[in-house]
């Protein structure tokens, strides 16, 4: 089993290293202001540690660097490294104009991650967990991430539908990666010691929102 998990992380690292360059283009413009608008909802403090799972070209860090000030911390990690060779650009960009929040990009597969439990205040999980083969696993380890009242977040900025009509249409290395329905994820995230707080699935956004309890 371990071999297929390693087998199924390769392949799906090889198709967004393929794409890394040109993924921007790719992705509708509309895609970073909607993440805004569902992220400027979330209470985060400006000194929050925040990880930022399957991280890709850098999007949500332009948003969080809005909300942090330099005590802040945001970890961004991805299994491609030319993802996060693209996000170092934008990070390099956006330093050049302002202060920012501490920055850790990190190569890893998340869930075997390199990272000590209770590390987080959020951990948020944008446009990336349909890609988990372990989707189970990955939430019990997103969840072990959290400090005590920590937030788990799961969000897409399209409804569940579009998101697994465009993987089931795209196919190939992502043919079979799609969101499972509300009671699938609300049992997810029970099982790994969360509780929901609020599941929003609207033409323009995908929310999930739980915290790990004191």
């Amino acid at each position: 089993m371990a071999h297929c998990s390693n087998q199924a992380v390769a392949v799906t690292r090889a198709f967004f290293d393929e794409r890394a360059e040109k993924w921007d283009a790719m992705i509708s413009a509309q895609h970073a202001v909607r993440l805004r608008q569902i992220i400027e909802t979330l209470p985060i403090a400006s000194d929050a540690h925040i990880l930022d799972v399957g991280c890709g070209t850098g999007v949500l860090f332009p948003i969080l660097a809005d909300i942090l000030d330099t005590q802040g911390l945001v970890v961004a990690a991805d299994v491609s490294f030319a993802m996060l060779r693209e996000t170092r650009t934008r990070i390099n960009a956006l330093r050049q104009q302002r202060s920012l929040p501490a920055q850790l990009l990190l190569q890893a597969d998340i869930t075997h991650p390199p990272i000590h439990h209770s590390s987080f205040d959020w951990v948020i999980c944008n446009s990336c967990f349909p890609h988990f083969l372990d989707q189970q696993g990955a939430t019990t380890t997103m969840a072990r991430l959290l400090r005590p009242k920590g937030a788990l977040v799961i969000c897409h900025t399209e409804s569940r539908n579009a998101i697994n009509e465009l993987h089931r249409t795209v196919g190939g290395a992502v043919g079979g990666h799609e969101l499972p329905d509300a009671s699938e994820m609300a049992r997810l995230v029970e099982n790994a010691g969360l509780s929901l707080d609020t599941l929003t699935d609207e033409p323009d956004r995908y929310l999930l929102l739980a915290h790990r309890h004191a």
